[in-house]
């Protein structure tokens, strides 16, 4: 039995909503149909993609890197359930007037989170504070949840996970001048977490790239 539903987002390629089912809260993410493809193309794309993020989730949660649980796949509908969570977006923490040496915080500990992504060749290819939620952050102990993998990706080239951290970094700039040292204590954390120097190197080449392009 469903409840009420509240519409979070309509995004070009899926509608997120929250919703009530037998008591639970939690999210739907439904991939949206394209009528200008093909309906049998249109179908086939919308199915691998949640099934990607899907397994996506998965693979991050057996990292021990937290986001929403999965807790099932409607193939008719082509939608994801995911658990819901009520945090805030990491953007917002770090833009209130909460304490600095907590902001500080976790910008180390988002650094780390994102070593362990890319040591095990997963690749967000959407990181901004805006997807990452702070839960528990009324605790000791504040845990970042990373959400919003629609666009995420194995790879173990440099390249993917440099233009992840380049990604980061411009959003970072653009919407944190509060933090200076912001980025400097997520290169920190990243690299005091399995992150290599290598793929920091290559974020230096793909930023001169960007600037001569």
């Amino acid at each position: 039995m469903r409840a009420a539903t509240t519409i979070l987002s309509r995004g070009a390629e899926a509608t997120i909503e929250q919703l009530t089912i037998f008591g639970k809260e939690c999210i739907k993410k439904t991939r949206i149909k394209k009528s200008y493809r093909h309906p049998s193309l249109d179908e086939k794309l919308r199915k691998e993609r949640m099934s990607h993020e899907a397994k996506m989730l998965h693979a991050v949660k057996e990292l021990g890197v937290r986001a929403p649980l999965l807790y099932a796949i409607d193939h008719h509908e082509m939608a994801i359930y995911m658990e819901y969570l009520d945090a805030p977006r990491l953007k917002h923490v770090l833009q209130s007037k909460t304490k600095g040496k907590l902001r500080e915080e976790l910008c180390v500990e988002l650094g780390k989170q994102i070593a362990t992504l890319h040591a095990h060749d997963i690749v967000h290819g959407d990181l901004t504070t805006s997807n990452v939620l702070v839960d528990k952050l009324k605790t000791k102990k504040p845990e970042l949840v990373f959400i919003d993998f629609g666009l995420a990706s194995i790879t173990s080239k440099l390249e993917d996970k440099a233009v992840d951290l380049v990604n980061l970094k411009k959003t970072f700039s653009a919407t944190h001048s509060e933090l200076p040292r912001g980025w400097e204590l997520i290169v920190q954390g990243y690299l005091s977490n399995s992150g290599k120097e290598a793929v920091l190197k290559q974020l230096k080449e793909v930023e001169a790239r960007i600037r001569y392009a």
